[in-house]
Order: structure tokens, then C-alpha cells, then sequence
């Protein structure tokens, strides 16, 4: 992987004042180019298991539309301890790979490019496997603001579909109108402190509440104005590639600080290929685990 370009508003955030709403709604569709949505998500670390010259390991599937041919699926973790268990399995399971495989950290936008590039070409896919209980969290988010309901064990949208799951993004919102919350922080990068306003979303739903409650400590008005949302990955993306509302462009994904300080330890030595610019990923065949995600080319 190549090394992420910075790690985030979180890595120098020195003290934040959250705002007023930002923008008018997180799903309008009225864009950002791609090369400015990538860069954004380029701060954001995910992690993959890679071989020891820093290739993804991959591993084929039947094409659901023709099962006469394979997808190469990329896989990536957004809990660096969900990446460490897989790779315990396939180091059970397939030791001869597993005796060079790695975690490595590497860039959300790489993910999101191979999910997008293989909208065009059917022979590639990724998944992104979410943390289990975040999606958790935000599965009991969304029964209770009635965007999910559950019959007969099942859980479905409020439309009556079946819920794909997805990989959870829990934001601060108005709560008469859902609107994102921004915030107004001091970071201190290269030794100097400067101010910058952003949109967060967060990977964990604790961390946001954890640094929403010390807000409200000091603006005791954000208890009863705000709340906390969530969004899937996927979706926002494709928000900030269908608007042009330069508001969006302040979003920023703030990863947990364990999952910072994996990629900034891995950040000094590590000068391998991004996955979707590997010209010979390894491709072992996937090893026997539960509880990931199962989508070939989506944002889980």
C-alpha cells in the first residue's frame, strides 16, 4: 500500500465547537469530482491482509450474473482487530500463505475506487467488512427512528426490503431536520495550530458520543436540539458524488484512534502498491470465515 496522504482531523485535533447544521440534507442529489471525494477519503485508514511485498490477498467468486465466470474480490476491514482474526484463519486454514500474510493498513479511497471501477468491469469486486457492533448500533438506530423494522426475525427497511446491511457512519444531526452538525476545530499539524471547520462522521458510535458529551457540557443546548444519526458508507459517497453543494466537501470520516495509531506506525516503513494499482495481487482461495460482509462490489 502506499501510505496515506494524512490521517484525518483527528490525529492533530486540539479542541472542536460544534455548529449549527451544515448542510440542508445528507441525501440530496443534485458533484464533487471523483478525484476530490478519493482524496478525502484517501486520510482515512482501513486495513487488508497482504503478502509479504504488500499485495491484497484476494479470493475469486462465481460472477452472479454468469456463473461461467469469476470476480476477484478485494477485501477490506474497517476494525484493524476484525483484519487480525481473518488473517488468524487463513494462517489455520491456508498456512503457506498465511506464514507471509499481514495486516497492512491502507486508504479508504483505494476501496471506494475499486468499487467504482468495477461498476465498469464485472471481473473485479470489493467488500468492505464493517465492525459488528457498530452495525449493531446502528441497526437499533434506525428501528428506532422506524427506518428499520423486524418481522418474523427478519429485518427490513420501513418499505418492506430487506436490510443489506452496509458499513455504519454515525454523525450529529439537527433533530427537527436531520441536518449534520459541523464543527469548528484547532488542529495543530507541522507545529502550528490553524482553524478548520469540517462535517465528522464517525466509524464508532462511543467516540461520537463520548466527545458529544463534553460538548453539551459546555453548550447544555446541543442535549435537546441534536442527536445522533447514522448514514452507510456507500450512501454518502454517493451523496458526494451526485452534489455539488460545496458544503460537502467539508465532510471528513474520523476513524477510531487505535486504528490512527496502527496506520501511523505502519506509515514509516511501508511503501508497497495501493490495491487497486497491484498488477499481481495474490489470489489464495477465500478463506473459511463468518461474519464478515458478502457484496462483491458495494460498500458494506
Amino acid at each position: 500500500m502506499k501510505r496515506l496522504a494524512h490521517l484525518g482531523v483527528l490525529a492533530g485535533l486540539v479542541s472542536s465547537l460544534w455548529l449549527a447544521p451544515a448542510i440542508s440534507r445528507y441525501d440530496i442529489a443534485t458533484a464533487l469530482p471523483e478525484e476530490q471525494v478519493l482524496r478525502i477519503l484517501n486520510n482515512v485508514p482501513v486495513f487488508m491482509i497482504t503478502n509479504d511485498k504488500g499485495e491484497p490477498l484476494t479470493f475469486e467468486m462465481p460472477n452472479p450474473q454468469d456463473q461461467s465466470k469469476k470476480i476477484q474480490v478485494f477485501t477490506f476491514f474497517v476494525n484493524q482487530q476484525d483484519a487480525q482474526t481473518a488473517l488468524n484463519t487463513i494462517k489455520t486454514q491456508q498456512p503457506e500463505v498465511g506464514r507471509v500474510a499481514r495486516v497492512s493498513a491502507a486508504a479508504l479511497s483505494g476501496a471506494v475506487k475499486i468499487a467504482l471501477e468495477s461498476q465498469k468491469n464485472p471481473a473485479i469486486g470489493v467488500d468492505i467488512i464493517p465492525s459488528r457492533p457498530q452495525l449493531e448500533a446502528a441497526v437499533n438506530l434506525l428501528k428506532q427512528s422506524g427506518d428499520l423494522v423486524e418481522r418474523d426475525g427478519k429485518i427490513l427497511t420501513k418499505d418492506g426490503r430487506p436490510f443489506m446491511g452496509g458499513t455504519p457512519l454515525f454523525f450529529l444531526a439537527d433533530s427537527k431536520t436531520g441536518n449534520p452538525i459541523a464543527v469548528e476545530a484547532q488542529l495543530r499539524e507541522n507545529g502550528q495550530t490553524r482553524t478548520q471547520r469540517f462535517i465528522p462522521f464517525y466509524f464508532d458510535k462511543t467516540q461520537l458520543q463520548r466527545e458529544v458529551d463534553q460538548a453539551r457540557q459546555q453548550r447544555p443546548e446541543l442535549a435537546k436540539d441534536t442527536g445522533i444519526r447514522v448514514v452507510m458508507l456507500d450512501n454518502l459517497v454517493a451523496t458526494m458524488l451526485s452534489t455539488n453543494d460545496p458544503v460537502a466537501g467539508q465532510i471528513q470520516l474520523v476513524q477510531t484512534p487505535e486504528a490512527i495509531q496502527f496506520a501511523v506506525q505502519q506509515s514509516g516503513g511501508n511503501n508497497a502498491q495501493r490495491p487497486n494499482q497491484a498488477n499481481q495481487p495474490a489470489s489464495p482461495q477465500r478463506p473459511n470465515q463468518q461474519g464478515g460482509g458478502q457484496g462483491t462490489n458495494r460498500n458494506r
